[in-house]
């Protein structure tokens, strides 16, 4: 083993030390939930070694653990609690929601949900609802397929879109699946290209048999590589030549950038757009919106245009409680737009941004970020600053900073190197972030270790 190795083994000891130190009911739950669930946890991404928190509660900014902990909140269960834990406007419309009860058919409420969509969303012409993001997805590749009668997919290299086979590839600058189970039947229409070639996308689009180009326009799987509006605007036109759709995955960008998500962001309305997490921060509930024509392929009623028909439902596509969620949600983003909330949001994630890099800078360590609205990544090298490089440097330090910040009473996953910040967090949330980075480097020698 290299003596960086072995220094690296030695850093992690310590810090998983420290870890079981401060979260001792949490590592008793892991050990039972092992006996019912698979590795202890509901979802691959929820667990990190040694072993997960078990979460108590929120509030605002802060979560709170089994052993009592409480924590500045930057994973925000994955992003979808953009207004904080438990906002007051969204728990007092889910109470109302009750007396609908849990799932009733065809509800009055969907309608003023979707008008509501219809009034922030610039390609919202038309709604459907899904129980989730991956299933929105599946469902806007099917109309854009059956709209178009072709059969590919353009997908860009460090992108993910959820669970479906056929898009569970090219999560890094390879072309490989994610894990097994996934016949190479699944991705055979699915094309790869690198994000923001556009004569590489405009090569391959003239072959005319592609059906969509789908895109996350903030990159944020491979680390918030979103490119200039001009970039979009370009796709746009180039889709629209070549009588292709273009798809907007706005799980993460939908209204985390503006009220109106990426599409008022950037300044270009894509075909249909998919939008899931701070929809309905935190209940069970997606949408794929878009152009009236190409929705059209949906509708199953006898007044329907002529012309192929995409089948498309859902169980739970109406529960109440998830609906009332998402409409106190839009309602509160777009009170928030009319104030200037997203640009003083903006503005800490580069505060915050900036305190970390010099947290590092000060210890004569490599550390470089991005931002995008109110997300932030971090990247230990100085190298090269560009997609193309970063995903290929090791995981293995920054995954153990951010385990190093659970310890200091920041709660990111370990393996997401994401830091989402709320419309709850305030500057003194980021200020004691910094601090808590500080800490973090003053206990513990990340030098010699970042090269691994």
């Amino acid at each position: 083993m290299s003596e960086t190795m072995t220094r690296f083994d030695d850093l992690e000891n310590s810090v998983h030390q420290a870890y079981r130190q401060l979260t001792p009911k949490s590592q008793d739950w892991y050990r039972r939930a092992c006996k019912s669930l698979v590795a202890g946890v509901s979802g691959t991404v929820r667990y990190y070694p040694p072993y997960p928190i078990y979460a108590q509660s929120g509030m605002g900014s802060k979560l709170s653990d089994i052993d009592g902990n409480v924590y500045i909140d930057c994973f925000l269960s994955g992003a979808c609690h953009l207004l904080g834990h438990r906002q007051a406007d969204v728990l007092a419309e889910i109470e109302k929601s009750k007396e609908r009860g849990t799932l009733v058919i065809n509800p009055t409420y969907m309608v003023e949900l979707a008008e509501k969509l219809q009034r922030m969303i610039p390609c919202a012409e038309r709604v459907r609802f899904l129980n989730s993001g991956t299933e929105a997805i599946m469902s806007a590749l099917r109309f854009a397929r059956a709209y178009t009668g072709r059969s590919k997919i353009i997908k860009f290299n460090g992108i993910y879109h959820g669970m479906d086979d056929q898009i569970l590839t090219g999560l890094d600058s390879r072309a490989r699946v994610l894990g097994g189970g996934i016949p190479e039947a699944s991705i055979a229409e699915t094309v790869l290209l690198d994000f923001g070639d556009l004569e590489a996308i405009e090569s391959r689009l003239q072959q005319e048999d592609i059906a969509a180009v789908l895109i996350d326009p903030t990159m944020h799987h491979g680390g918030l590589w979103a490119q200039e509006p001009g970039f979009y605007q370009q796709l746009s036109k180039l889709t629209q030549q070549t009588g292709c759709l273009l798809i907007f995955d706005e799980v993460i960008s939908g209204f985390r950038l503006a009220p109106g998500g990426a599409q008022q962001f950037f300044e270009v309305t894509p075909d249909l757009a998919v939008f899931g997490k701070a929809f309905a921060v935190g209940e069970s509930l997606g949408a794929v919106v878009g152009r009236a024509d190409v929705m059209a392929v949906c509708d199953p009623s006898p007044d329907r245009l002529p012309g192929p028909f995409a089948f498309q439902s859902g169980t739970c596509n109406d529960a109440s409680a998830a609906q009332a969620a998402s409409f106190a949600a839009l309602t509160q983003y777009e009170k928030l737009g009319e104030a200037g909330e997203y640009g003083r949001l903006a503005g800490l994630a580069k505060q915050l941004g900036d305190g970390i890099q010099q947290a590092f800078s000060k210890r004569g360590l490599p550390c470089q970020f991005k931002t995008l609205g109110p997300m932030m990544r971090l990247f230990l090298d100085d190298g090269p600053f560009n997609y193309a490089h970063l995903s290929k440097i090791s995981k293995k330090p920054i995954n153990l900073f951010h385990l190093a910040l659970i310890t200091e009473d920041v709660f990111t996953l370990p393996g997401s190197n994401d830091f989402f910040l709320s419309f709850a967090h305030t500057e003194q949330d980021v200020e004691d972030i910094v601090s808590a980075a500080n800490r973090v480097l003053e206990k513990y020698d990340f030098s010699n270790v970042l090269a691994i």
